[in-house]
């Protein structure tokens, strides 16, 4: 749940959420295990008529993590209800335009609720997906401003250690929202995850996690099943998938997305080439931007049979003003940078030639 070392940090978490965890992870575990939680069938919203096509010949796309944890009614992070409530504010401005936003951890019901009710959010994205009604669900929503026809939900067979209740990763039902849009005539579906966390506490070099990570295998198996379960949706456009991932490109898990097939399973680290240079089937970052090490959010797209999506300039950052509280002082919106990146259609063959757009 929670981005390396930093949260750990942040986190003040008081006897009574710690019991509240506890008692939680008792229940999980004497009913079996992992108990399966957030399996809801997820549901499409219509608020609107929806856009017909895009703007400029741009599809905005942005992934935001928004740190809103909760258990029992307790907050498990800093100011909940106002940082969401914030958010809803700056997405209600529509600045900068965005299409499409795949939101992570919105665990909390009252705040993710009142996000989703805005007028600015429901002007801007009448159409979404919130697979979240459900206590421990899988903290993902999908906001669009194209009509949505379908979506899927898969729920991770690799959850985390039950009996670690203070990470409560398999009480939270994570999994991958994916989300089937229309745009013009055509189908695209985009899709939204967050992986395990790998909960060592020390990472101030952000790094850490590359190293030596308690959680690797847990990861390494959601990433197998999030490819596996977006390879196979059904379609011949181009597939776009973002989210919180956990892990920064100097990890041996960021070959993982990038690999032309889906790496083995259970995880010997090694990933294959393909010998048809014209078929890659592995995921691009989109945007790739210089940054942080410690950068573990992405959106990633794979191509259709004919044409896949070229990102228009390099990935930024949006909403980096920070939250002002009732006291005066300031909080991020959230512990996880907000990225967004602008997307064109190219045929699938072409160079890095974004005025091929239409």
């Amino acid at each position: 749940m929670t981005e390396s070392g930093s949260r750990t940090v942040r986190l003040h978490i008081k006897v009574g959420r710690l019991l509240a965890a506890l008692v939680l992870a008792i229940i999980a575990v004497s009913a079996g295990g992992c108990a399966e939680r957030g399996i809801a069938p997820p549901q499409i919203e219509r608020l609107g008529p929806g856009a017909v096509g895009l703007r400029n010949n741009s599809l905005r796309v942005a992934t935001a993590n928004l740190w809103g944890v909760a258990v029992f009614g307790f907050d498990w992070a800093d100011e909940v209800d106002l940082r969401f409530a914030e958010f809803a504010e700056r997405l209600g401005r529509n600045e900068p335009a965005l299409d499409i936003v795949l939101i992570q951890e919105a665990w909390k019901d009252g705040a993710r609720r009142a996000m989703l009710a805005h007028p600015g959010v429901i002007l801007n994205f009448p159409y979404r997906v919130d697979a979240l009604e459900r206590p421990g669900g899988s903290g993902l929503v999908v906001l669009s401003r194209f009509p949505i026809v379908r979506t899927e939900f898969h729920r991770f067979d690799a959850q985390g250690n039950c009996f670690k209740f203070w990470e409560a990763d398999c009480l939270a039902g994570k999994g991958v929202l994916a989300a089937q849009i229309k745009i013009g005539e055509q189908l695209f579906w985009v899709a939204s995850t967050h992986l395990i966390a790998c909960y060592l506490g020390n990472e101030a070099s952000g790094t850490a996690c590359d190293l030596h990570d308690p959680n690797g295998d847990v990861r390494w198996s959601q990433l197998v099943e999030a490819r596996h379960f977006m390879e196979e949706l059904p379609g011949e456009t181009p597939v776009l998938l973002g989210g919180d991932f956990n892990f920064t490109r100097a990890s041996h898990y960021y070959p993982g997305m990038t690999s032309p097939t889906i790496p083995p399973d259970p995880p010997d680290r090694a990933v294959t080439r393909s010998k048809d240079r014209q078929t890659p089937r592995g995921w691009t970052e989109t945007g790739k931007r210089d940054t942080q090490a410690r950068q573990i959010d992405y959106i990633w797209t794979r191509p259709g049979a004919l044409e896949r999506w070229q990102a228009q300039a390099p990935a930024r950052l949006i909403f980096t003003n920070p939250v002002k509280l009732p006291s005066g002082e300031s909080i991020p919106i959230s512990d996880h940078r907000i990225l967004t990146v602008s997307l064109c259609l190219v045929e699938k063959t072409a160079e890095q030639a974004w005025h091929q757009c239409r």
